[in-house]
């Protein structure tokens, strides 16, 4: 029905009018403020990938309502999302974190170990994600393009030109909208209005394709049951569960409580894109609502394509099929742009995350200990675009040698199910206290070789012959060890069964290792002030006057010139110096030829957290760790310091204090301060509060003076009237009085004058 030319104009007019959107948001940030709830609510809507937009139909036609068991998982998980991404959204603002890794790292004593493990975790379940967004943006076009639609339905129209094309229109979305700055905790106000935008035209889409066939082709729902009853469709309303068991039921919410949250697209938006704490309850009932709309035509689709005669082997594109069989070019088009809007929503938010990540936490610790790589730190922002290249060709070269056999779901699913693999660790950390970064390590590593024994590996090895021994007769011939039956665990379902065990072993392994074996003392005062920002901090213990670290010895200048070095390592010359500048001048320190102790580790902390915005926190820690030194007397003062506030504030063991060596105490004070600034930021809002309630209330008094002084004018004005009515019965009266006088004395003139006249006769 279109030709490619057509088709390839549509996308680039419509990649330069979300960029032009982009551009003039990010120039008129302020005129977001009042509508940013409805922006950030609708951009998490970028959940719904191009595996939902056309994967659900297919998965409906085969399997009837189960797309929706995941939904309720989903929809549980937004119930909570008030209490998990308000903490997560609480724990980003004080470590000022970068990704999902980096939140992980920041629990687990700032961990590279553990950043590094979450990174590559996230890269293995990202590259077939978005592999499934590639295939599915070939197909769309090779549908749409098709001549003869029989044609299409029948034959693969995946080719390597129209991949290769695709992958590069999606790094050219990629690194405009999401990779043009360092620092990724700067909000992307850009590209989250495009990601909302693309949202919205999802959804649209996807109502009016299914209102058109639902009342345009048939004559409603009523209409479209009878016709299911007649051609025995029924079973399009069934969630299968005989199928799956209750195990794959178990398992498909799982999977829709935690892909909602913790994929790292669903992270990024919902915490490091969030500009304030108001906005996260309102925003998962914007979500919430985004999710019903797009399940509200699933099963109305996948019966109208299966009793049009369409395939049900080409069922993950009835959604596309079904205009163009109607001849309706215009809803065939919103429709293609719908599913591209999809995709490349998804692919944008995915390779901007995974590319931070793999930058912040693989490649930049390689840098820092392998000389030749060394010279990498000066160009973060280039190696993170080479990234997004790799990760995006890689995942298209993934999906054409290994998907030939899957729907876009299972692909998906598989995808997720690695990604699972850090919720033990993530979830632990925020809840409780006695977590581990040794068992965090411990947990997801077993995860994941369980997960590639059970999912991947039957996936990738269907062409390897010893793979098939092994899913027939398991290694060495032993059935137990059967991956798709492992401990002789034989389920209906194979991803439930997959994901139940390499999830159930990693978090037994979690929770026992943290159980059976203690931390270090700096990991444990490091997690007592992490947990600490959950909660309004107190301190234990009467106060204690400073016992050292009042003394202004430190030669700033010196320790000036040793940050900017450090900082040069990883930014441009320009950057470093206005980077430093900024702190000196937050510090009040700019005209200060010498520093104590206690602004000389608060200038390396601010240091600390200003970096890790371009390099994230575990690596921005670990950098300031190796770089930053102190003298003897420096140190000294450090310990004098940690023994003060371990005693003041916990107790404990004097002789045992002693033996902390430098970083222990340097660690302690910074988080210590970490704490501290959050209980400014916590009274500052409450006295904020207070502000405004008084601003309220001044506003009130001001209001009662103004009616009482109107009321008093009122009153003078009515005395003023009363006076002068006084007056004028005054007058009246002297009036009378004087015409009685006159009358008075007009009659005894005329007493005299009759007189006068006697007197005459």
């Amino acid at each position: 029905m279109f030709g490619s030319l057509t088709i390839f104009i549509v996308i680039c007019l419509y990649m330069v009018l979300l960029f032009a959107l982009a551009l003039r948001v990010e120039r008129s940030q302020e005129r977001l403020s009042r509508s940013y709830v409805w922006v950030y609510g609708l951009s998490l809507g970028v959940f719904h990938t191009f595996w939902a937009f056309y994967g659900n139909v297919g998965d409906a036609a085969s399997h009837g309502i189960r797309f929706f068991i995941m939904d309720l998982g989903s929809y549980l998980c937004l119930a909570l999302w008030g209490i998990l991404v308000y903490r997560m959204v609480q724990a980003k603002e004080v470590f000022r974190v970068t990704s999902i890794a980096d939140f992980i790292a920041a629990r687990y004593n700032r961990s590279q170990t553990i950043a590094a493990l979450v990174a590559l975790t996230a890269l293995f379940g990202s590259v077939p994600y978005v592999g499934l967004q590639i295939k599915a943006i070939i197909t769309s076009i090779g549908v749409i393009t098709a001549d003869d639609t029989s044609r299409v339905m029948d034959a693969d129209s995946a080719d390597t030109l129209t991949g290769l094309a695709a992958c590069m229109v999606l790094v050219l979305f990629t690194i405009l909208f999401g990779i043009r700055r360092l620092d990724p905790t700067e909000h992307h106000y850009g590209m989250v209005v495009v990601l909302a935008l693309e949202s919205a035209i999802k959804v649209i889409a996807l109502l009016a394709v299914g209102a058109f066939i639902t009342f345009g082709v048939y004559d409603g729902f009523g209409d479209l049951w009878q016709r299911m009853e007649q051609r025995d469709l029924i079973h399009l309303t069934s969630a299968g569960i005989d199928e799956i068991g209750i195990g794959g039921l178990a398992t498909h919410m799982i999977i829709g409580f935690f892909s909602i949250m913790l994929l790292p697209r669903q992270f990024h938006l919902a915490v490091i894109e969030n500009n304030s704490k108001r906005h996260i309850k309102p925003a998962a009932l914007i979500l919430a609502l985004y999710l019903l709309l797009m399940s509200v035509f699933i099963i109305p689709l996948a019966a109208a394509g299966l009793m049009q005669g369409l395939p049900p082997e080409r069922s993950d594109m009835f959604v596309l099929l079904l205009p163009l069989q109607q001849e309706n070019g215009l809803l065939s088009l919103v429709t293609f742009l719908g599913g591209f809007a999809a995709a490349s929503g998804m692919v944008i938010i995915t390779t901007t995350t995974i590319a931070t990540m793999v930058a912040n936490h693989l490649i930049l610790p390689l840098a820092e200990s392998w000389q030749p790589l060394r010279a990498l730190r000066g160009y973060l922002l280039l190696v993170r675009w080479a990234v997004a290249v790799l990760l995006i060709f890689s995942a298209y070269i993934f999906i054409a040698a290994f998907s030939g056999a899957y729907f876009l779901v299972g692909i998906g699913t598989l995808a997720i199910t690695a990604l699972l693999q850090i919720t033990p660790a993530l979830l632990g950390g925020m809840f409780w206290r006695k977590a581990t970064t040794n068992a965090a390590i411990l947990g997801i590593c077993a995860g994941l070789l369980v997960w590639f024994y059970t999912l991947l590996l039957p996936v990738i090895g269907q062409d390897v012959q010893w793979v098939q021994h092994w899913l027939q007769e398991g290694p060495a011939g032993i059935d137990m060890l059967r991956p798709q039956a492992l401990f002789g665990m034989e389920w209906k379902d194979e991803t439930a069964h997959g994901v139940i065990i390499s999830l159930g072993l990693n978090a037994l392994l979690f929770v026992a290792y943290s159980l059976l074996f203690e931390p270090n003392k700096e990991e444990r005062n490091l997690t007592e002030e992490y947990m600490a920002i959950f909660a309004a901090p107190t301190v234990a213990g009467a106060a204690q006057a400073r016992p050292t670290g009042l003394d202004d010895y430190i030669s700033f200048g010196e320790k000036r010139q040793e940050v900017y070095r450090l900082l040069t390592q990883y930014l441009r010359s320009d950057k470093a110096e206005r980077l430093l500048e900024q702190v000196v001048h937050d510090l009040h320190v700019a005209n200060r030829e010498y520093v104590n102790i206690i602004e000389l580790v608060e200038f390396h902390r601010m240091i600390e957290h200003e970096l890790a915005g371009s390099i994230g926190a575990a690596s921005s820690h670990s950098a300031v760790r190796s770089h930053i030194r102190y003298s003897e007397r420096e140190s000294n003062e450090l310990k004098a310091i940690y023994h003060h506030i371990a005693t003041g504030i916990k107790g404990g063991d004097e002789q045992a204090m002693m033996h902390q060596d430098r970083d222990q105490a340097l660690d302690l004070l910074q988080s210590r301060i970490t704490v501290l600034e959050q209980d400014v930021s916590e009274r500052d809002a409450a006295i904020e509060v207070l502000r405004d309630k008084l601003d309220e209330r001044y506003e009130e008094v001001f209001q009662y003076r103004m009616e009482a002084q109107r009321l008093q004018n009122t009153l003078n004005q009515l005395a003023d009237v009363n006076s002068e009515i006084d007056t004028e019965q005054n007058l009246e009266e002297e009036n009378r009085q004087l015409k009685q006088m006159y009358a008075d004395l007009s009659l005894k003139l005329k007493t005299l004058h009759s007189q006068d006249d006697d007197k005459n006769d």
